[in-house]
């Protein structure tokens, strides 16, 4: 599963994948994804797995932009 883990200092995105060395489990990050959405491949990487890395890094932005208007949505209400 990819996961997405925001660097405040660096103000980017690492993008980190589960890595498994003699029965350890990790987290192996493959790439960097800066806040004007450049993005940064630290591993040679099939186009089909950069394409899905794509699509999944869409849905996340698309839910963490959906999070927060509806944050704002609960606060103006709140304010009324």
């Amino acid at each position: 599963m990819t996961q997405f883990e925001y660097d405040g200092v660096m103000k980017r995105y690492e993008v980190k994948v589960p890595q498994i060395i003699a029965g350890e489990t990790s987290m192996l990050t493959i790439a960097y994804i800066s806040e004007d959405n450049r993005i940064t491949l630290l591993r040679e990487m099939k186009v089909e797995f950069v394409r899905n890395l794509l699509l999944q890094w869409d849905e996340y932005e698309y839910q963490i932009s959906r999070e927060l208007q509806d944050m704002l949505d609960n606060k103006q209400k709140g304010d009324k």
